[in-house]
């Protein structure tokens, strides 16, 4: 069986959706992480529910440690259940297809090169493959522009390295960002990244985060300027990076804030400069 991790935040319904999904499609043991900050209030839900499930494992934990970390902390967790193998992550607003399991397993290598396999996404009724970052000017794109390079969605990825129990994301993220910093550095280290060629996943997109919340956009923002720090060069190149997206990063608060009817995404990128 292959293990996977869910990161449980706030909504039992919401995760219970994305555990009754993975149960139904062969994953085991599945560890949910406990981000609510709640004092373990949402958590009593699924403790009530899947108290008869043994596949299931929920983690109690007191503070919000962002996406990054938190899965860093559940895959160290999961290895102290003893568990060090292919380790699927998923986002808790999202439900696996029948048959996801095995077409992922069926691209694994068996051999110590890090690989990152993901499925194709289904989100507000649009297919979603690859994904493309141009980091001069911070722009995700569904198609590869000029000086763009291509990731995976941190969405639902599986993970196979020689010790899962290690670390994975880099984390300096509290939330987003980190795939792309990730897709990044395992091709750079020599890993693989693959995709499947067909939909397997659905995602609520936004879900967890809520759109134009000063939450989304204060960390969607911040993600940007970290990462032209870590896909540049040397500090010079990280500086001219980091001027470079000023322009684009303000159109798309301009944007959003006429779209959401909101100051929230024009106060996010002002607190760059503060």
């Amino acid at each position: 069986m292959t293990a996977a991790i869910t990161i449980h935040f706030k909504k039992p319904k919401l995760t219970s959706a994305c555990i009754d999904s993975l149960l139904a499609d062969g994953w085991a043991p599945i560890l949910v992480w406990d981000n609510s900050e709640d004092a373990g209030g949402s958590l009593q839900d699924l403790q009530t529910r899947y108290a008869a499930e043994p596949r299931v494992v929920l983690v109690t934990n007191p503070r919000n440690l962002g996406f990054g970390k938190g899965m860093n902390a559940a895959l160290a967790a999961l290895g102290r259940y003893g568990y060090a193998g292919p380790v699927l992550l998923v986002n808790n607003d999202a439900q696996v297809q029948p048959g996801m399991r095995l077409a992922l397993e069926a691209r694994l290598t068996h051999t110590n090169t890090p690989m990152l396999i993901a499925p194709r996404l289904m989100q507000d009724g649009q297919e979603q493959g690859w994904l493309y970052y141009q980091p001069w000017l911070a722009l995700v794109t569904k198609r590869p522009v000029w000086g763009s390079f291509a990731y995976l969605s941190g969405c639902c990825l599986l993970v196979q390295r020689p010790d899962n129990t290690q670390p994975l994301f880099d984390e300096t993220f509290f939330m987003y960002g980190e795939d792309v910093e990730l897709s990044w550095r395992m091709r750079r280290q020599g890993g693989q990244l693959v995709l499947l060629d067909r939909s397997y996943l659905q995602h609520d997109g936004l879900g967890s985060s809520g759109h134009a919340s000063a939450a989304y956009e204060r960390y969607l923002v911040q993600s940007h300027w970290l990462l032209a720090g870590k896909l540049a060069s040397n500090a010079v190149s990280a500086t001219l990076m980091r001027v470079s997206r000023i322009p684009s990063l303000l159109a798309r608060a301009c944007l959003r804030s006429w779209r959401y009817r909101s100051w929230v995404p024009l106060r996010a990128i002002s607190r760059l400069f503060e």
